[in-house]
């Protein structure tokens, strides 16, 4: 677990999450986003082992060696982690990060509003140097692009600094995720409880009813959080 007393920056509307809850938000393996965030090594036949480095800068420092990341850098796992679901090689995604960051000035451009429409020109401007297997749809059909990211883009809120709201379920339920709010975890609207208590309410108690009158809420409510909480089991 993350000490917050220890951080050296502000926390307040940044969000904070360990490598485990990341992964098990996004749907990946915690060995997998440890990678992605951190790099690893690998061996070569030419000088016996390579380094890849981290996909992207984080917003928060690692504190006594252990590793925690904001709501941006959620959100920029989650499409990384779509674009590898797709069959997009890392190399790739890199480079693209890579330019839309300089294009952008942004470390975080996969949350940026501008991503969503102008994407598929920063990976087509990629492919020219690389294998085109490499991007797949993304620079062979126009639809490509929006295909792989749409399902994710609709159930963003965006904000002048990027990606503001995460409505994991879609935006006709009540499950959302906010860096402003219970430090970005997943809370019930507009109630704001954090999916997780109302989780455990319910398999201590076994009633939906029940737990809703605790929280004075809507079994609706209740139903919404248990389906996100049973839908992200690791």
């Amino acid at each position: 677990m993350i000490d917050m007393a220890t951080a050296s920056v502000p926390l307040a509307g940044v969000g904070i999450y360990t490598v485990k809850e990341a992964a098990r938000l996004v749907g990946a393996k915690g060995i997998t986003v440890s990678r992605w965030l951190r790099g690893y090594r690998f061996p070569t036949r030419r000088s016996g082992q390579g380094q890849s480095p981290p996909l992207f800068c984080t917003e928060l420092p690692e504190v006594e060696g252990k590793l925690a990341i904001g709501f941006l850098d959620l959100i920029e796992l989650l499409f990384i982690k779509a674009f590898r679901t797709e069959g997009v090689s890392l190399p790739t995604i890199r480079l693209a990060a890579r330019k839309a960051a300089k294009k952008w000035n942004n470390n975080h451009p996969f949350c940026l509003k501008r991503f969503a429409t102008d994407g598929r020109t920063i990976f087509a401007t990629v492919a020219d140097g690389l294998d085109r297997d490499h991007v797949l749809e993304l620079t062979r059909s126009q639809l490509g692009f929006k295909t792989i990211l749409n399902p994710y883009l609709k159930n963003m809120d965006y904000s002048k600094l990027g990606v503001g709201r995460w409505w994991p379920l879609g935006k006709d339920r009540v499950v959302f995720l906010d860096p402003r709010i219970a430090f970005g975890k997943p809370v019930v609207a507009p109630h704001n409880v954090p999916t997780e208590s109302i989780w455990d309410a319910v398999r201590a108690n076994g009633s939906l009813s029940e737990v809703a009158k605790w929280f004075d809420m809507p079994a609706s409510e209740v139903q919404a959080a248990v389906d996100f909480e049973t839908s992200r089991v690791a």
